[in-house]
């Protein structure tokens, strides 16, 4: 049955005031209908709702410093009501965490698992089997499942659930959703890394109401997420954003697509640290995957004043500030965030970003928007695919 409007609009300001307690949680009521712009009627009456359901919590505030008066009652999501579970895939490597509704990580498992020697039957097995495991291990939240998320490098087709391409794998065309949906009897979310690292900054408080900009992921490769109106961005095809697969030169090294010139060939880890060992002296490493403690090395040689590595993460930096510069031109953003572990170097490309951008905009179109390095944690990833994955709960 087709709900009516009234329903419609009571079942999505019933998700605003989910979402706002998920980012500001515990508030007061009175703060939810400022966050929501939502009337005192409609979020007392969704709140008793809410609290009947058991979904949200009445928490004690801190007793005021003079001591004197009772302590404002405030609400908050109950985190044990439900649960969900995130799946990050990455190159021979399945990493497991278990979120509560207040989106935190509970527990997780690493597991070591060759990805790149299955076809899609025996893929989608494993995945299955390693996701049953680690939930019979959680037999309470097992029953409070809502949802399952799946992040992965590469493109997406977010809408079909499929992996266009990724690194991690190697065919193309795969779809990762439905067994998982068969096998857990909820809906599963499919997204690439870097939208899942948009995403999660975007439940940061401080980022809640920037409602556009842009987020680039750079590091083992390089990816792009949109935050466009409040909502992440994906696309008519679900693979919006790519920014690491957009030329810097068209005659340019060779990427991890096949393709030359991307950006992601001149920034990326493998790429910093291939070109650094055609001109110095450095330890062999695995061509596409250089640890952070090599990469850590040579942004320190930069850092230290060695002519060559200054030059390397300058015109990584150039190449990033052409990119970006794309970005300003547009899509007018309030901000564009760079962040993912290849951040450890971002001073050391400031300067060439800078060039790169005023090199290929005039003043106007360089407009305010602000360029901000963001702290990276190897969390990024997994709160931002359990936080996609909670969209699900309504």
């Amino acid at each position: 049955m087709k709900k009516t409007d009234t329903e419609q609009i009571r079942a999505a300001n019933r998700v605003d005031i989910i979402n706002a307690l998920r980012v500001f949680g515990p508030v007061a009521r009175v703060d939810i209908g400022r966050i929501t712009k939502l009337s005192p009627a409609t979020v007392t009456a969704i709140t008793s709702e809410l609290a009947g359901e058991g979904v949200i919590e009445e928490v004690n505030a801190p007793t005021p410093s003079t001591g004197r008066g009772r302590p404002r009652v405030l609400i908050d999501l109950n985190p044990n009501h439900a649960c969900v579970l995130g799946i990050k895939l990455s190159i021979n490597e399945i990493r497991l965490m278990l979120g509560d509704l207040k989106g935190n990580i509970l527990a997780e498992s690493v597991v070591t698992a060759k990805t790149q020697a299955h076809d899609q039957a025996s893929l989608n097995e494993m995945l299955v089997s390693q996701a049953q495991r680690f939930m019979a291990d959680y037999p309470e939240q097992a029953q409070r499942l809502v949802s399952l998320g799946i992040a992965i490098q590469g493109f997406v087709d977010v809408h079909a659930g499929d992996v266009v391409w990724s690194p991690a794998l190697n065919m193309r065309h795969v779809n990762l959703t439905r067994a998982l949906e068969e096998a857990f009897n909820c809906p599963v979310e499919l997204a690439n890394d870097a939208n899942c690292i948009a995403y999660a900054i975007h439940k940061q408080p401080d980022y809640a109401d920037c409602r556009d900009f842009a987020v680039i992921m750079i590091g083992y490769g390089v990816g792009g997420g949109l935050i466009v109106g409040g909502e992440l961005y994906s696309g008519h095809f679900g693979a919006a954003a790519e920014f690491g697969h957009t030329k810097f030169s068209h005659e340019g090294p060779q990427c991890a697509c096949g393709k030359r010139g991307c950006i992601e060939a001149y920034v990326a880890d493998y790429a910093l640290y291939r070109d650094a060992s055609a001109v110095m002296d450095l330890p062999a490493t695995d061509r596409r995957h250089p640890s952070e403690k090599q990469m850590g090395r040579l942004t320190q040689l930069a850092v230290d004043g060695d002519a060559a590595a200054s030059r390397l993460f300058h015109q990584a930096g150039k190449a990033l500030g052409f990119g970006i510069a794309n970005i300003l031109a547009l899509l007018s953003p309030q901000k564009v965030v760079v962040t993912g572990p290849g951040v450890r170097a971002f001073e050391q490309m400031q300067a060439g970003i800078v060039e790169g951008i005023d090199d290929s905009l005039i003043p106007e179109l360089i407009g305010r928007a602000d360029i901000d390095p963001y702290p990276w944690s190897l969390d990024m990833t997994g709160k931002g695919i359990i936080a996609l994955a909670l969209k699900h709960f309504r």
